[in-house]
């Protein structure tokens, strides 16, 4: 709880993957991957809740092994290459309004293929919120290598051109304005704005930017030993 306010962490992990089989109970750095975001969730000073949805038993008790709670398992039309994080999320909300009559203003989502999130992170991002006039704050870093200033198209014969920059001007990189991507280290919303716009990203969504490394997400097995080689770098066991 924050400011009299309630949170509900959901940590979404069907069975399937095709990037990487099995990456969510995959073991990195002596931890199963889903258990380096229950951990920084059961570490955050504001969370209330903390749950993984799953499709998948051995995830679910692999989880709760961790500390987080598993109020259900997921049913079949959301553990689809096709279900989006929305639906995830809805299905959980609504499970807790519903089945447990438990209501929260806010929820938190916390994707396990971004582990290099801390519980500094969670706890940071929610102060901003709460610091600003909007409703959803999302995690956004620094695009470095691939600054739009410096992107070219490329037509049937090869020849480039200038993405933005048309006129192919040699740049600095220190003179072109910074842009940023969207990651998925963090999402927070209040629960009836998502419910609302049906997504976390809105006109009244702010940016929580976190730095380059921790952007890192795990989807294949290229991401899985970048990801390993920067915890072993940072320290985080």
């Amino acid at each position: 709880m924050y400011k009299n306010k309630t949170f509900l962490a959901i940590i979404p992990a069907r069975g399937g993957s095709k990037g990487l089989p099995g990456k969510n109970i995959k073991e990195l750095c002596g931890k199963p991957l889903i258990a380096w975001s229950i951990n920084a969730g059961l570490k955050s000073k504001y969370l209330d809740e903390i749950i993984v949805s799953t499709d998948y038993k051995n995830i679910a008790d692999i989880a709760k092994k961790h500390g987080a709670s598993i109020p259900f398992l997921r049913p079949d039309d959301l553990a689809s290459d096709t279900a989006t994080s929305f639906d995830t999320v809805k299905h959980a909300i609504d499970y807790y309004g519903n089945k447990l009559k438990r209501e929260f203003d806010y929820v938190v989502l916390l994707e396990p293929t971004s582990p290099l999130r801390e519980d500094s992170d969670i706890d940071n991002a929610i102060e901003k919120l709460f610091n600003s006039s909007a409703d959803s704050i999302v995690g956004i870093s620094k695009t470095e290598d691939q600054n739009p200033a410096f992107l070219v198209n490329k037509d049937n014969k090869d020849f480039v051109a200038g993405y933005t920059n048309k006129n192919m001007k040699v740049l600095r990189r220190q003179d072109v304005e910074d842009v940023y991507f969207m990651e998925g280290t963090i999402y927070i919303s209040k629960v009836n704005v998502l419910l609302e716009e049906k997504t976390f990203y809105h006109q009244n969504t702010i940016g929580y930017e976190v730095p380059k490394y921790k952007s890192l997400e795990i989807d294949d097995l290229t991401d899985f030993i970048m990801v390993e080689a920067m915890m072993k770098h940072k320290g985080y066991y």
